[in-house]
């Protein structure tokens, strides 16, 4: 059996220490949890050298484990069964994911061609059963269909994390999200579908839909396809919500329309302008809006997530906004664009380069959106800061991811990109919103 193999292995066999947790106490877990780390520092590489990595540090891999578990239980001193489920995410999903995403890769994802749909599929079906199990084992349970949806919503969204190419260890990333979404679905109540829309709302959504992406096309702002990809997006997000969203996109689309007009025969002269004179097309709508979509899609089909969906929909649409300012006008205004991995200066209109100017709109202007969505009651005043904060990290985000793949040698595509930037942007948000008790 490959090194690797059995260092997964081990990976996954450790979490059955997690059930005893539920017959000891905090102090004693995190006791145990140090002394396990003592022992992987200083005794395992006596007798088991082979799961040792070639040149890793006591910072890495097989002996930062058990600090993350300590982590686990200063995060959760009163609420073990939570420890408990975010263990079981780091060693199924980080464990299967390895060992899976190996064998059966399916499809290379698209901003991290080092890691495979096969392994982020594995990580989530893996880390779901563990969660679930450990979840049912400790108790308390609320219901049956509450511990399914925690640990497979938690699981999924660590699952992306765990693609994304962060400068961090692996087990720290998916430790701290799995924690944080955890946390953030055990305290929500999602309760069945009682939500009601009439046909005649439907049909009125319809009709302005169809002669607002009419108008859209007349005056050169979307592209043919743009005009089906703004018809569905609107008419859905309209039916299922109601006018403050709505508005919302439209107050996305007027000023990434303009930002993308803003010098584009300037742009154009070093190949950054957009295709086709600016006009946005069906792609641009799906991976800016597809995300924020499905928020506004689960708000009108369940009661009791309202707010966590509305939290998502602002910050998913005010990261896509304060990436596209950032671009399309950091590109005519900004002096020196740098990379965000290394500092070197580049050329403008180089992928995932920023500038100081660049950076600047884009964060003022998610501040002004974060501003309008309080404005529209979208949210609350006391989730604005959330809004903010997880735009900007999620417009950065993309930035830094761009520009790694970049000094790699590869070019991943910008659609994928833009959906990333929102599900992050967004993500974030809800775990700023935890980590700060507004939700």
């Amino acid at each position: 059996m490959k090194r690797d193999d059995i260092r997964q292995f081990v990976h996954i066999g450790s979490l059955a220490f997690a059930f005893s947790l539920p017959f000891v106490t905090a102090p004693w877990a995190f006791f145990f949890a140090i002394c396990a780390y003592v022992h992987n520092v200083f005794l395992l590489p006596k007798y088991a050298e082979h799961l040792f990595r070639d040149k890793e540090t006591i910072k890495q891999g097989i002996a930062l484990y058990p600090l993350m578990i300590a982590l686990l239980i200063i995060l959760f001193p009163n609420d073990l069964n939570l420890a408990c489920a975010a263990w079981a995410i780091l060693a199924c999903g980080d464990g299967f994911s390895n060992l899976i995403g190996k064998r059966i890769p399916i499809a290379r994802i698209p901003w991290n061609p080092q890691k495979s749909f096969g392994g982020m599929a594995a990580f989530t079906i893996f880390a779901s059963l563990g969660a679930f199990a450990l979840l049912a084992w400790c108790g308390p349970i609320p219901s049956i269909k509450h511990l399914i949806l925690t640990a497979v919503c938690a699981s999924f969204l660590t699952a992306v994390y765990e693609t994304i190419p962060l400068p961090w260890d692996d087990n720290l990333v998916v430790t701290l999200i799995g924690a944080a979404f955890i946390k953030l679905f055990w305290s929500i109540n999602i309760c069945p579908d009682s939500t009601s829309i009439s046909g005649a709302w439907w049909g009125l959504s319809l009709l302005m839909n169809a002669g607002a992406a009419g108008l859209a096309w007349l005056i050169g702002l979307v592209s043919s396809t743009g005009v089906v990809g703004g018809l569905i997006i609107g008419t859905v997000l309209l039916g299922m919500s109601g006018w403050s969203f709505y508005l919302l996109l439209w107050v996305f689309f007027l000023f990434a329309s303009i930002a993308t007009r803003y010098g584009y025969r300037e742009k154009e002269k070093f190949g950054g302008a957009q295709d086709e004179e600016g006009r946005r097309g069906a792609k641009h709508a799906v991976a800016n809006c597809l995300l924020a979509l499905f928020a506004i899609i689960a708000m009108g089909a369940t009661d009791g997530i309202d707010v966590l969906c509305a939290l998502f929909f602002c910050a998913a649409f005010a990261t896509a906004l304060g990436d596209t300012l950032s671009s399309e006008i950091g590109q005519v205004i900004g002096k020196n664009p740098f990379m965000p991995t290394t500092f070197r200066r580049v050329p403008p209109g180089t992928v995932g380069a920023v500038s100081i100017e660049g950076a600047l709109a884009g964060m003022i202007g998610i501040i002004i959106f974060a501003a309008i969505c309080f404005a529209l009651k979208a949210v609350p005043l006391d989730l604005v800061p959330a809004v903010i904060i997880g735009g900007w990290i999620g417009f950065y985000a993309e930035s830094y991811i761009g520009a790694h793949w970049m000094d790699e040698g590869i070019e991943v595509n910008n659609e994928w990109m833009n959906l990333l930037n929102t599900f992050i942007g967004g993500s974030m948000a809800m775990v700023i919103a935890v980590i700060t008790r507004t939700i």
